[in-house]
């Protein structure tokens, strides 16, 4: 079995496959409103590119949405090399194509391949979700994906969670907040977030991950569920460091998310 280490920065690869969701939280929704310029054959030269560059970095699927072409996400998958850990971020969209039965063979397929399948689900309903059952028939690894849009002295907002942690009982759960709050001034900030207060009085605190540059997080439990609470910046660049590497639907590659990035001068070797 081919080793996997986490070396490098992060390669978020956006697919050329739109959600049709409306998150108000999305920073990646602009990017999908001009679909002419996808190409998916781009993107592939653009991530064997990255594999000689990085060949042990992390790889995330996001959109979009990755599961929107299943046949496509298979192919994308396979021309991954084995080294890397992979994450796939989608709502696990079902239709009359493809059944939650479907959707789960498919990934099922990939034991040992992705890392982990983090899964949109959130206090109010953002987008279709399928039956709850589908999580019964994943083997792998998954996690329940939570932005908290609400803001936590809302007097429901309690209420949400709570409801929240009932229905995904037994469940890896990551809460995340609101990327549009945070700012380099408060990300690592314990003292004045409120939504941290409130998570850490409904659940037990069990430790803090590694401080990253752009990112941090907190790990609580709750019954048999492992609750995290994740904090990142919505950009990866700072003082001309890299977090991320963003690898767009066109296939061309960004130093940064969303407009504060600029095209690296790699793109040379993938655009033709």
């Amino acid at each position: 079995m081919t080793e996997k280490i986490k070396e490098g920065q992060t390669v978020t690869m956006f697919v050329p496959y739109d959600c049709n969701n409306a998150c108000p939280f999305c920073v990646n929704k602009d990017d999908y409103r001009d679909t002419s310029g996808f190409d998916l054959d781009r993107c592939y030269r653009s991530l064997d590119l990255m594999d000689r560059i990085l060949p042990h970095n992390d790889i995330v699927l996001t959109g979009g949405e990755p599961l929107a072409n299943l046949p496509a996400l298979e192919d994308i998958l396979s021309h991954i090399n084995d080294r890397h850990h992979i994450y796939i971020n989608t709502t696990l969209p079902t239709n009359a194509e493809q059944d939650m039965y479907k959707v789960a063979e498919t990934l099922n397929k990939y034991v040992g391949k992705i890392d982990c399948i983090n899964v949109s689900r959130h206090l109010k309903h953002y987008v279709k979700e399928c039956p709850d059952e589908i999580f019964d028939l994943l083997k792998i690894r998954h996690r329940i994906n939570c932005v908290v849009f609400e803001d936590a002295d809302e007097p429901d907002t309690e209420a949400k969670l709570e409801k929240f942690f009932a229905r995904f009982a037994g469940h890896e759960i990551q809460l995340r907040a609101n990327y549009s709050y945070l700012t380099l001034d408060n990300v690592f900030d314990t003292e004045h977030d409120r939504l941290y207060k409130l998570i850490n009085r409904m659940c037990e605190y069990q430790y803090d991950l590694e401080k990253e540059l752009f990112r941090t997080g907190f790990v609580f439990k709750r019954g048999d569920s492992k609750i995290t609470y994740h904090k990142t910046l919505p950009y990866s660049k700072i003082d001309g460091k890299i977090g991320d590497i963003i690898i767009r639907q066109t296939g061309l590659i960004y130093d940064d998310w969303n407009n504060y990035g600029s095209e690296l001068n790699i793109n040379s070797f993938t655009m033709k």
